[in-house]
Order: structure tokens, then sequence, then C-alpha cells
């Protein structure tokens, strides 16, 4: 059997600390599914976690192929949940997406053999009520995906819930994930997969710590029949198989709306499959994606129909084209004036895709998928004489690529990489962007991997960090003088990459607001106390923002005394890190450096009474660093600099605590007083 385990082992070390919380169970579930004990019915809270609002007691699967002139993949599910409050109740209600791809015949991906039960204590004895056939459904979403649902009947807090079903699919180049932690406690899952030696898969374990795994020869009976004869003329025949069984018990939940946290699932423990290739008797190895050359190539190959054909699209709009292009135009103004003119022919739907279909069609109706944008994008800057290629990823809300494999299932989306002649380097964009701030893509599409498809880049550069490719920037100056009771100054902000581009879409829904009656007026600009704003911005560079305005503020005063924050406009104003311990990591949206200086004139007549002190700190892998400095003058002035710079965005739970005190340290700053005392 050639199934390659590989370890994720990064995740696997700094997320042993996540399962801390384990403990013995309150019981050990009765594994026979239709038989739950009477302690499973009758138990009403999880000792280790008393907030969790129902239990997997099991969740069971088994993978196994069946073969008739071609392989087909079947899953099954047994699973059994404990409801221990109201809320849990929600587990009743079963939505299960599949694989059904329109192309394919209706009977090749169904999902069958569909029952559930629900159990509950009547008068001292077990009632179990069965699932009607009314009860399940199956919709579809879209040309590729359906969801099974249905409902079981009679669930209150207290109840039992099991239910069984099996999903059967030609598809059989990916075995769907294997999650074996969940958003409520896990007891025991367990996960067995019947896979013939013909096919090869590669195998990644996340969490293998957690995970026992045992492995047996097994085998297969396969058949090939002539749909046009008798069974007769058919063949029986047995395939050599591998048998695996993966085990785990008592697992903590892992949260699905956990702040700071992209995608949950990439740090629950499981078990994913890609096929590497297959290896049929009598015949040579042929590999599915064994290097990411390979999938390089599948996908970059002008007869694959739906990537590498689009690759030469010509230009749908070179009349429009050629009313805009100008030969001294500068490269960053050649690439915004093409992305302009796309936006303007052309709407993106909302979807992010990695494969197109009809071209002409979403020119017709004038939207489409990202892909579909993106491809049009990439011939229209051809006619501007620039060299763009596809960048493939994964994007940060499904979860990262293996990483220890090729995997071209994996793959999602791709943005768009446009180099620079002169400095041989590439800015990337995207057409679900609304502004084209060059290398300034959607949170979503900022993944620390991606991979350039050009066939003249070595494949050292081929993967590009697109969180490093803009730097998120707010440069802050204020100057201001306190008269009375009353501060009066001007202040001055430069905003760069992500900043920049999250103003511009604040103001854009401010005049949408006012467009459409929600709001009267600018917020910005009836801000009490905000005068003369001024807003600059480049059409050659929209990444970079300048606002400008005079404000007032009041000092809080008391008795004799002024009270006066010296930041003015503090950067934080409250600590997010509440919890008492994190399971999940960490993940900040993008790193960004935040710099102000505030020069303030006090008032006469006045003196200091007390002085926030100077300030500075970093982490122990220096990922965020802050200093807060400041001193009076001579001249009756104090200057405040303040930087905090958050290096990385990622924040492993072993370092948590330490994240979340530096964090409270820092908020104590922004809000820290000057207590200036009346003298005459």
């Amino acid at each position: 059997m050639k199934i390659r385990f590989t370890l994720f082992a990064l995740l696997l070390q700094l997320l042993s600390p996540a399962y801390s919380q384990e403990a013995a169970a309150p019981l050990v579930p009765n594994l026979k599914y239709g038989k739950p004990s009477q302690e499973e019915l009758q138990f009403t809270t999880y000792a280790p976690d008393t907030t969790a609002a129902a239990v997997y007691l099991f969740h069971q699967g088994h993978s196994y192929f069946t073969y008739r002139n071609s392989f087909r993949l079947v899953t099954e599910h047994w699973v059994r949940i404990k409801v221990l409050k109201p809320q849990g109740v929600t587990y009743a209600d079963v939505s299960v997406p599949f694989y059904a791809p329109i192309d394919q015949r209706e009977d090749t991906e169904r999902a069958d053999e569909i029952e559930g039960y629900t159990y509950n204590i009547e008068n001292g004895k077990s009632v179990r009520t069965p699932m009607k056939r009314e009860s399940v459904s199956i919709e579809r979403v879209n040309n590729r995906i359906k969801v099974l649902k249905f409902s079981l009947p009679a669930v209150r807090q207290g109840s039992v819930i099991e239910y069984h079903y099996k999903i059967q699919s030609d598809y059989f180049a990916q075995i769907d994930n294997w999650m074996m932690q969940e958003e409520i406690p896990m007891l025991y899952n367990q996960y067995k997969t019947t896979i013939p030696s013909i096919l090869v898969y590669n195998i990644e374990l996340r969490g293998k710590d957690h995970i026992q795994i045992k492995q047996r020869d097994s085998s297969m009976r396969g058949s090939e029949h002539d749909a046009h004869s008798t069974a007769s003329n058919g063949r029986d025949f047995s395939i050599t198989a591998q048998e695996t069984t993966f085990t785990c018990r008592n697992l903590p939940a892992i949260r699905q709306d956990e702040s700071y946290s992209w995608c949950p699932e990439d740090y629950k423990v499981q078990v994913s499959f890609d096929l590497q290739g297959t290896q049929y008797p009598g015949s040579e190895y042929k590999p599915y994606s064994q290097q990411w050359a390979d999938v390089d190539k599948q996908l970059l190959n002008p007869d694959n129909s739906q990537f590498g054909a689009f690759l030469s699209y010509s230009n749908p709009f070179r009349d429009e084209a050629k009313e805009v292009f100008a030969h001294e135009m500068s490269f960053e103004e050649k690439v915004i004036r093409a992305f302009r003119l796309l936006k303007k022919q052309l709407a993106w739907n909302g979807r992010y895709q990695l494969y197109s279909s009809n071209l002409d069609k979403v020119i017709r109706q004038k939207s489409g998928s990202n892909a579909d944008l993106n491809f049009i994008f990439i011939g229209m800057l051809k006619d501007f004489g620039l060299y763009a290629f596809p960048v493939v990823m994964s994007r940060r809300s499904t979860g990262m690529l293996p990483h220890s494999f090729p995997s071209l299932q994996k793959l999602n989306t791709f943005v768009v990489a446009v180099l620079n002649p002169e400095n041989q380097k590439y800015v990337f964009l995207d057409s679900s962007m609304d502004i084209p701030a060059l290398s300034v893509l959607p949170l979503d599409l900022c993944v620390s991997k991606a991979r350039l498809l050009s066939p003249q880049v070595e494949e050292s550069k081929k993967w590009i960090n697109l969180m490093e490719k803009s730097e998120s920037l707010i440069l802050m100056t204020i100057k201001a003088n306190v008269e009375g009771n009353l501060i009066k100054g001007h202040r001055t902000t430069i905003l760069h990459g992500q900043e920049a581009v999250d103003y511009q879409k604040k103001m854009r829904q401010e005049q949408d607001s006012i467009a459409s009656g929600q709001i009267s007026g600018s917020i910005r600009t009836n801000k009490i106390g905000v005068t003369n704003l001024h807003v600059k911005q480049t059409d050659s560079n929209p990444g970079i923002i300048d606002e400008q305005f005079d404000f007032t503020l009041k000092a809080e005063q008391a008795g004799n005394r002024l009270y006066i924050n010296p930041m003015l406009y503090p950067q934080l104003k409250s600590n997010p890190f509440i919890q008492a311990e994190r399971v999940l990591p960490v993940e900040f949206p993008y790193p960004y450096k935040f710099l102000m200086q505030c020069i303030l004139t006090l008032p006469q007549g006045y003196e200091v009474e007390e002085m926030p002190q100077p300030y500075a700190i970093r982490t122990e892998a220096d990922n965020l660093q802050c200093k807060y400095i400041i001193q009076k003058q001579d001249n009756n002035t104090v200057v405040l600099n303040y930087i905090f710079h958050l290096k990385g965005y990622l924040f492993m739970p072993q370092h948590y605590n330490q994240l979340k005190e530096m964090w409270g340290k820092v908020v104590e700053k922004n809000n820290a007083l000057i207590v200036l005392k009346r003298t005459e």
C-alpha cells in the first residue's frame, strides 16, 4: 500500500498545550450504533467543559471503494450526540455538503441510507423516536455542490440523538478531510479507510499525538462488465488494499466563533487526503500531482479548458483600452488604468473561484467571479505591454495549503501578479478589489503561501508571501494648545497599505449612507469639533491617504485640576484579549505600524502635578513592540512620541498570556492622563 503519511510538525508541536484540558471523560460511550447506554441518557454535565451545549458521544466513519468498471468512493457516518443545554438542540438540524457536479449523472453522486433517532427518558424509561422520511431533503447549492439536510424529531435538553448516512461518489480524487475534533467536545472519534493499492494517496495528520493509528492488509472485490452484454460475460476479481484506522478520545471543543481566527478548522485534530497518483496492474505509475511543478503544468496546459486555455484570452475591450492608454504612462499608471477599465466594464459577483468556463458569457452578463475577471484582466494587461501571471492559493478563510505535499484540490482561487520591467518586481491585484491599491489585496487573499504560475521563474521564487507585499502604516502628527478647558489643534495623518484602503472603504460607506438617506451629512465632517477636513490621494498611488483637519476637544475638569490624555486620539481603547486561556492561535489581519507624535502646549496658570511614565516593552519573539516616550520641555510643552509595531500576525496559544498582559499595559498607556493643577 503506497500511502504516504506526513505530519504537520510545527502545528503539532505548538498546539500541544491546546489540549491541556483533557481529563478523564465522565463516561465511556457504548459504541454500538442504536444502543445508547443508560448513563449516556442520564448524565447532565460534561465535567471537563461545563459550558458545552452538547457533546459528541461518538462519531465513527468508514471510507471505502467499490469497483464496477471504475472506482466509486463510499463514506459512511455514524453519529451520536448528547444535548446538554437548550442551545444544544441545534445539533439536531444536520447539513452535509457533498460534491455533485452538474456535468455528471445524478446517480453518480448521491446520499442514501439516511436514518436518525432521538432518545429521551420519559417516566423513567428510554423512548426512541425515529426520524420521518419527510424530514430529509437534498438541495443543490451550486453547479458543484449539493447539501443533504435532515432534522431529528422530539429533541430537547437531555436528549440523545443518533444518525447514519452514506455518501457515494464517482469523484475519488480527493477523500474529504476527516475532522476528529469539532466545535463541541468529542468523547470518541474513529475513522477507518480501506484504500485499494491502485490509488496512491498522501495523508497528512494534524494533531498526531492525539491520534492512534492501526493498519492491516485487506482486499476488495471488483468487476468489469460490458454494459451491452449479459453479466455472464463479465469478470470478477480481487484488489489488494490497506485498512487504516484512526482513533481519538476526549478531545476538547474548538470554538468556531473565536475572535482573531481566520479558519479554526486549520487547528482541529484531523486527517486529510490528496491523491498522488495511480498504479494500475500492468501499467506504469501515473502521477496525479507528485510535485508542485506537476500542478503548474496541469493548470498552465493550454488544453486545460477551465484554466490554461484562458491565459491566452484576447482583450475584449481593446477599443476602450486605446482611449485610456498612453505610452508615456508609468508602469503603475498602466496597471491602475487597466484595472479601472476592467471594473468599469465588469462587476465582481462576490464569488472567489479558481476556474472559469465561459468568459464570453461573463462579458455578455457584465459580471463574473474573481477568476473570470482576472483572466480577462491578464489579457488587458498584455495589450498594455505588460507581463501578468496567475498566483494560485487557498484563501485564508478556507484553510492553509498542506505543508508536506502538493495539492491541486486544495487550491481555490488566484490573484494577478504584474511584472514591473524596470525593477523586475511584481505588484499584485485581484478583481474583487474596489480600490486598485497595488499589492494591497483583500484580507482573505493575504496568504503567507501562494504560488506564482510562470514557467520563466525558478522554483525557489515561485512561492510568495502575500502578507509581506505591502506595508500598512499610520503616521500621525498632532500640534495642539490647551486653552482653559479646551484643546485646539491640527492633526495630520498619513495612511499606507491596508490602513489607507480601510479608510477609503469607510468614506465610501458614509457616502452611500448619505445618498440613501440613512444619515445626513458626513460622519467625519460633522464630528463635533472637527473643521477644515482635507483628504488627499493620487490616482497613481491609491494605497496612500493624507488626511488633515483642525479640531477642538474638551479636557476633563474637576475643581482646580485638568485631566488630559496626551495622545488626544488614542490608538487602543480596550483590551480584546479577556479570556482566561486560549485554545486557538491569535491571528491578526495584517502586520502594521502606528507612529504618533503629539506636541501639546500647556496653559498658563497651571503646573504639572502628575505625568505618565515612559514605557517600552516587546514580546520575547519581538513580534510586537511598543514605546511610549513622554517629556515636559522648558517652554511649557509636552512632547509624546509613541510607536506601536505589530511585526507578526500569528501568536501561538502558549504566547497568549504574554500577549494579553502586554496589550493590557499598552491600553493603560493609551488612556494615561496628565494632571494639571491651577496655580493662580
